[in-house]
């Protein structure tokens, strides 16, 4: 039975604005997911799979690079800023759409890039409204592993959008139709900033150095946030090349679907079970936990990747996916200032980005070296140091710091 003391999904759902952040949140990821989509398949079409592959990874590095940068200079300048640079990002996909038609394909790769460059914050900004509309940690909980459950399924559907979209029309006006949604995301988003109160300052509130100025992954505080989830981002691109070479031994590399579904539905499964749940133990405990979670289930995966029970392992990797992003959500919450959560959360979308590249890129040339079973043993030892990071983190909320900091300045007052 679940502790009456933690709120049901429905009692969230029943807030003020919640609908609305959600619906909001659909409509980026599916802007999202239909851009990168459409991207390849239009290379693909009219360039060939070589300059398809280049385009698709220079979009995402373009995206996820620069992405707490991004975050920091709207946070600062306001909710115009996301609307402009969502205006400059959609105007250059479709210039990129319009000249896919070219011989010369470096062009069209060249301005799809610098449009992936100025693809607006909006997850990251979003995230960050949560914990202004929540009116406690544990709907903040509830929310979050909501959210991220929609996520998931958002991005399946995404591609099914995408096929259908071709089908009618055309992968380039596919991609126009993915970045118009940026602005209409953007606008919504802009409406819901300026109905909310006025969020507190860096310089107003004195923050400590972990969340002044300086990059947030330099401080021991962003370390130990974020370098769990690019672990994670490091499992699941491995997983990408483990599941495909594992069921060839025993099966046929087309029924590594299975696998890949399992993987989704784990972390489906673990999203919403952990959300329902009053925990007790600490955050940076929980953290460190999930984080060793996700290394049994590479060591299952290990020991399954010679056998049909590699579904199952896929499961048991996944299960702590979607709990490490809202405990991630949650910490930064706790740990971040208020100004600067937006730039926190891209840092994780970065993170998890930049090691699934890596993870695939990496873990192939591991298999090829060692094969599915020692790359997935090299994982959970990854995982392993990651969950050391965690340790970085200090005993104390950044809440918690700023409350003393506030009493003992009235205690020195006359």
């Amino acid at each position: 039975m679940s502790d009456p003391a933690t709120p049901r999904y429905r009692a969230t759902l029943a807030l003020p604005q919640t609908r609305t952040v959600l619906a909001l949140g659909i409509l980026t990821r599916l802007a999202s997911g239909l851009i990168p989509f459409a991207v390849l398949i239009s290379f693909t079409q009219r360039h060939g799979i070589g300059a398809a592959g280049l385009a698709s990874g220079a979009l995402m590095l373009a995206i996820a690079l620069p992405g707490p940068a991004r975050a920091r200079w709207c946070a600062r300048r306001g909710p115009w800023a996301l609307i402009g640079m969502s205006a400059a990002s959609t105007a250059l996909f479709v210039i990129g759409a319009a000249t896919l038609s070219l011989r010369m394909w470096a062009v069209p790769l060249t301005v799809i890039t610098a449009a992936g460059t100025l693809l607006p914050p909006l997850a990251p900004t979003l995230r960050a409204v949560w914990s202004r509309l929540m009116p406690d940690k544990q709907h903040l909980q509830s929310v979050h592993a909501l959210d991220s459950t929609i996520e998931e399924v958002t991005f399946i559907v995404a591609p099914l959008l995408g096929t259908a979209g071709m089908s009618l029309t055309s992968p380039p006006w596919t991609l126009v139709a993915g970045a118009a949604l940026l602005p209409l995301a953007a606008l919504g988003l802009s409406r819901l900033l300026h109905a909310l109160p006025a969020a507190e300052t860096e310089k107003a509130s004195g923050s400590n150095s972990a969340t002044g100025q300086g990059s947030l992954i330099r401080s021991p505080v962003g370390q130990g946030i974020v370098v769990p989830i690019i672990t994670l981002g490091l499992c699941a691109g491995g997983l990408n090349v483990i599941i495909p070479q594992a069921t060839a031994g025993f099966s046929g590399v087309t029924s590594s679907g299975y696998s890949f579904a399992a993987f989704s539905l784990g972390g489906l499964a673990g999203g919403l079970l952990y959300g329902r749940r009053t925990w007790k133990a600490s955050l940076r405990l929980r953290y460190s936990v999930s984080t060793l979670a996700l290394g049994a289930g590479a060591l299952v995966l290990a020991a399954c990747a010679t056998s049909p029970w590699v579904i199952l392992a896929a499961f048991c990797v996944g299960l702590p996916m979607t709990p490490l992003f809202v405990i991630a959500y949650l910490l930064v919450d706790e740990r971040i200032h208020t100004s600067r959560h937006a730039e926190a959360n891209a840092w994780l979308g970065s993170g998890y980005n930049l090691g699934s590249a890596a993870g695939a890129a990496l873990g192939g040339q591991l298999i090829d070296a060692t094969g599915p079973r020692t790359t997935a043993v090299a994982l959970a030892a990854v995982t392993a140091l990651a969950a050391l990071f965690s340790h970085r983190l200090p005993d104390e909320s950044f809440q918690t710091t700023a409350r003393d900091r506030t009493r003992d300045n009235a205690s020195l007052e006359p």
